[in-house]
C-alpha cells in the first residue's frame, strides 16, 4: 500500500514534530494497555493450579480418614472430585455447559455427609472452604470468558493505531526505500501487538482461537492422579 501511494502521488506531507507527538501518543496507550491486559493475564494463570491445590486438600483429607478409619470408604469422594475436574477441562478446551460443573460441585454436599460421619468438625468445615473456594474460582473464570478487560479502551487504541498507519501511508521522505522499510515494521509492529492484546484479553479461549492460553496441564495432571487412586482404592 505504501508503495501504491508512492507511485500516485498520494504524498501529502513530510515527517515532522506532530507526526512524532502522535506515533508516541500511540505506543504510550497500546504498551499501557499491553500491560494492563499482561497483569490480568498473570493472574489468570494462577486460577488453575488454585483449583487444584483446592482438590488435593480435599482429596488429602479424604485419604487421611480413609487411612485413619478403615470402615470409610474413599471411592465416592474421589470419583467425585474426579467428576470435577473432567467436567472443568470440558468446559475450558471444547465448552461444555458450566452446569455440569455446577452440579459436580453441589453433589460433593450428599459426599461430605458420609465424611462427616467418621470425622472431625474441623476437617469438615476445612473441606467445606476448599469448596466454596472451588465455586468461586469457577465464577471468576467464567466472568474473565464473558466479559472484556479493557473494552472501553479499544476504540480509542482503534482510532489512533488507523490514523497512524494513514499517516505513515501518506508521509514522503527523501529516501523513499528508508521510508518504506521503517513504516512497513512500524505497521507490523503495531498490527501484531493489537492482537496480541486482543489474545490476552481472553486466556481461556480454546480449541485453537488463541496462542496464549493459560496452561491446564496442572489440571490433567490432577484428573490422571485421581484415576489412578480411584485403581489402587
Amino acid at each position: 500500500m505504501k508503495w501504491i501511494t508512492h507511485q500516485l502521488g498520494w504524498q501529502l506531507g513530510t515527517f515532522d514534530s506532530q507526526m512524532g507527538s502522535l506515533l508516541g501518543a500511540v505506543t504510550f496507550i497500546v504498551a499501557f494497555m499491553l500491560s494492563g491486559t499482561l497483569t490480568d493475564y498473570r493472574i489468570c494463570e494462577d486460577i488453575p493450579i488454585q483449583i487444584v491445590n483446592a482438590i488435593e486438600s480435599i482429596q488429602d483429607s479424604n485419604l487421611y480418614l480413609a487411612a485413619r478409619k478403615l470402615e470409610y470408604d474413599p471411592q465416592p469422594l474421589t470419583q467425585g472430585l474426579s467428576d470435577i475436574v473432567k467436567s472443568i477441562l470440558l468446559w475450558l478446551e471444547k465448552a461444555e455447559p458450566l452446569e455440569q460443573i455446577e452440579k459436580n460441585i453441589t453433589d460433593l454436599n450428599q459426599l461430605f455427609v458420609t465424611f462427616a460421619i467418621n470425622s472431625d468438625a474441623p476437617i469438615v468445615a476445612r473441606i467445606q472452604g476448599e469448596q466454596a473456594k472451588i465455586r468461586v474460582l469457577v465464577a471468576r473464570i467464567q466472568r474473565i470468558r464473558d466479559t472484556d478487560f479493557i473494552t472501553p479502551a479499544y476504540p480509542l487504541m482503534q482510532l489512533l493505531s488507523g490514523f497512524s498507519i494513514l499517516a505513515l501511508l501518506i508521509i514522503e521522505t527523501n529516501e523513499f526505500t528508508v521510508n518504506l522499510m521503517i513504516s512497513g515494521l512500524i505497521c507490523l509492529s503495531l498490527s501484531y501487538l493489537l492482537i496480541l492484546i486482543y489474545d490476552l484479553d481472553n486466556p481461556f479461549e480454546y480449541q485453537g482461537k488463541s496462542s496464549v492460553d493459560v496452561d491446564l496441564s496442572s489440571l490433567k495432571r490432577l484428573l490422571e492422579q485421581l484415576q489412578r487412586h480411584q485403581k489402587t482404592i
